[in-house]
């Protein structure tokens, strides 16, 4: 029986790690190859939402990692410098994420597009942590939602905003312009003697 695991739609900052149990490498590389138009870890996961196979997975949110090419690092460090999880959470797999040598799928929850998925992982994927980030800091990454997306016609569209002018500059005309009155006065007072 596999682990089924329902992600909700706009699931943030949890982070799945599955093992690639494929210690042969010819039979990773092609798990991993994705020149027929399926990726192997997709297919594995078997994603649907609503009962229907889901095609929307961002693979820009998947990472294929091996742990020996991680150094003292290690895939635990990896998790808390990398992907943000708090020592805490990863403190008691430690030893456990240390022994892995096999490659391992890193999946985040912007990999399903904000969509409600159901994913019951199959071989050669096993599931080996399900992780929370630590509170996001402010980014300055685009919304990848429909409603922050404006949409503006041509009817609608306005006229460039001028910008306003600093009061430092507003306050240096009206000086030179009382200046400037004040010169004329004296200039008349002074030409009618």
């Amino acid at each position: 029986m596999s682990d089924r695991f329902d992600i909700p739609a706009h699931e943030a900052e949890v982070v799945r790690v599955f093992l690639i149990d494929l210690p042969d490498d010819g039979q990773r590389q092609t798990f991993l190859d994705d020149s027929e138009g399926t990726w192997g870890p997709i297919t594995a996961l078997n994603p649907t939402s609503e009962g229907e196979p889901f095609t929307g997975m961002d693979r820009s949110y998947m990472d294929v990692v091996d742990p020996d090419d991680l150094d003292e690092v290690g895939l635990g460090g990896l998790l808390t410098e990398g992907y943000g999880i708090a020592e805490a959470e990863v403190a008691p797999l430690r030893a456990r994420l240390g022994a892995i040598r096999d490659s391992v799928l890193i999946v985040s929850s912007k990999a399903f597009a904000g969509t409600a998925v159901a994913i019951e992982p199959r071989a050669p994927l096993r599931w080996v942590a399900t992780l929370r980030q630590e509170a996001a800091r402010g980014t300055m990454e685009q919304l990848h939602v429909e409603s922050a997306v404006g949409q503006v016609t041509a009817d609608e569209a306005a006229e460039p905003v001028k910008p306003a002018l600093p009061m430092v500059l507003k306050l240096t005309l009206v000086l030179m312009a009382v200046a400037v009155l004040v010169a004329i006065v004296l200039g008349f007072s002074g030409a009618g003697e």
